[in-house]
């Protein structure tokens, strides 16, 4: 399962962008999930915070139990259980 728990990202450069802000969702094992917005909805920050190619400012992200956003933890493992397509 993997749970986001009030995930916020904001970027810095050149200007404050608040890309996701208190984000919460569940997706339990064999759930398939699209995630569709408008550019710049965050879409893809969300992806890639669930990998923890971009590191969430606040919040928790959960995969099988396992808090990704927790420096300790080995995301290569993680991301060896863990699949995701994007558009191109």
């Amino acid at each position: 399962m993997i749970t986001v728990d009030n995930v916020s990202k904001t970027f810095h450069a050149p200007h404050e962008v608040k890309a996701l802000q208190n984000v919460s969702c569940q997706v339990t094992r064999g759930e398939v999930v699209v995630i569709i917005g408008p550019s710049g909805s965050g879409k893809s920050t969300l992806l890639r915070c669930l990998n923890r190619l971009e590191h969430a400012d606040t919040g928790h992200i959960y995969i099988d139990g396992v808090d990704i956003l927790d420096r300790k933890t080995n995301i290569n493992k993680v991301r060896a259980e863990v699949g995701m397509v994007f558009q191109s």
